[in-house]
C-alpha cells in the first residue's frame, strides 16, 4: 500500500532531530560506498525549469526519485519525492517535499558544522534571511553550542522580523548593518543568498572559521570570493561529481587555479571517519551544499518509517497494476 503524506502531514512527523539523525546516517553510507546519487538533472519549461534528482541507498533499503518544477508555479504542490523498496520496487510512499528540502539543507549544514566546526564554536554568522537560512540556525544551533547570531540581509526589516522569530533562550540574536560586520570574529558562517556576485570575502574570516555555503546551486548565482576558497584549508561537499558543473564558488577558482576539482573531498569520507574534518583549531574549513538526493531519500524514508508507525498519511489504490 502506498502512502501519501502532504506537507502537514510531513510536518508533524520530521522535526530538525529527525533531519540530523537521517542525514548523519546516509552520509556515513556514503562514505562507505554503499548510496548512489543521481546528480541533479535540469529541463527548461516554458517559464521555469524543471529539477529531477534520484538516488539508490542500497543499505538502507530504499531509492527514490523527485520531480520539483520551480518559478513557474505559485504552489509548491507539484514537488514531490516518489520512495521506493530496494527490495521489491514497491512505491512506498509519494511525499510533498517543498518544507522537507529547506529541512534537509539545514541538516546537512548542521552535519558539516558538527564533524568540521571547532568544538568551542559560538559565534554564528548568517548572510541571508529566508526560508533555508532559518533551518540552517536551528541545525547549527543542534549541534555547536552556540550562544551569538549576528544576521545581515539588505532588508532591515527581514533581519528584524529573522531575528525575533528565531529567538531562542541563551542565543542573542542581532541584525547587523553590513555581511563584513555580521561575519567579523564569527566561528561558523552560513551563506543563504541567491546571490549572483560574492557576498562573503575571505579576508573577513578570523582563523579557524567554518563555512556553509548552501545558496548558489545554479550555474549563474555566486556567494563566495577566490580568496574564501584560496584560505580554506579543507573543502567538503555533498556529492563530488555535482558540484562540477553547479558551483560557480568552486569552478571559479578551479579555473583560476587556485584549487584543483580533487581538492574537493566528501563530506560522507569525514562522517564515515576517513579523513580528519579539520587538522587544526587556526583552520578555516568549508562545505558547499548542493541539497543532493540521497539526503531526500533518507528524510523521506524517516517520514515514512514514522506514517507507519502511527498511522498518519492517506493510503492511495494498489498500484502495481
Amino acid at each position: 500500500m502506498t502512502l501519501f503524506l502532504d506537507e502537514r502531514a510531513v510536518a508533524g512527523l520530521i522535526d530538525m532531530d529527525d533531519a540530523l539523525s537521517a542525514v548523519e546516517a546516509v552520509f556515513g553510507e556514503v562514505g562507505r560506498g554503499s548510496v548512489t546519487n543521481v546528480p541533479r538533472i535540469r529541463a527548461p519549461l516554458k517559464d521555469g525549469t524543471l529539477r529531477i534528482t534520484a538516488a539508490v541507498l542500497n543499505d538502507l533499503g530504499y531509492y527514490g526519485v523527485k520531480v520539483s518544477p520551480t518559478t513557474i508555479f505559485e504552489s509548491s504542490a507539484g514537488r514531490v519525492f516518489s520512495l521506493y523498496a530496494g527490495e521489491t520496487g514497491a512505491l512506498l510512499a509519494i511525499v510533498q517535499v517543498f518544507a522537507l528540502g529547506a529541512l534537509r539543507t539545514g541538516a546537512a549544514s548542521g552535519v558539516a558544522t558538527k564533524h568540521m566546526a571547532r568544538a568551542d564554536a559560538s559565534r554564528l554568522a548568517v548572510l541571508g534571511t529566508g526560508r533555508q537560512a532559518r533551518t540552517q540556525v536551528e541545525a547549527v544551533c543542534k549541534t555547536r553550542p552556540v550562544t551569538e547570531v549576528r544576521v545581515f540581509s539588505r532588508k532591515a526589516a527581514n533581519r528584524d522580523r529573522f531575528c525575533a522569530d528565531l529567538a531562542r533562550p541563551g542565543v542573542v540574536l542581532t541584525g547587523t548593518d553590513s555581511a563584513e560586520e555580521a561575519v567579523s570574529g564569527a566561528d561558523i558562517v552560513v551563506t543563504a543568498t541567491t546571490a549572483t556576485e560574492p557576498v562573503l570575502k575571505g579576508g573577513w574570516l578570523a582563523p579557524g572559521t567554518h563555512v556553509n555555503a548552501i545558496g548558489a546551486n545554479f550555474e549563474y548565482r555566486r556567494e563566495l570570493d577566490l580568496d574564501v576558497v584560496a584560505r580554506a584549508a579543507l573543502i567538503a561537499t555533498d556529492d563530488t561529481e555535482q558540484v562540477r558543473y553547479e558551483a560557480t564558488d568552486l569552478a571559479a577558482p578551479v579555473q583560476e587555479g587556485i584549487i584543483a576539482w580533487d581538492d574537493v573531498k566528501s563530506l560522507g569520507e569525514i562522517v564515515a571517519g576517513k579523513r580528519p574534518g579539520r587538522g587544526s583549531p587556526e583552520d578555516i574549513t568549508m562545505f558547499k551544499s548542493l541539497g543532493v538526493a540521497f539526503e531526500d531519500v533518507a528524510l523521506a524514508a524517516r517520514a515514512y518509517e514514522k506514517a507507519k508507525e502511527r498511522g498518519i498519511g492517506q493510503e492511495l489504490p494498489d498500484l502495481a497494476g
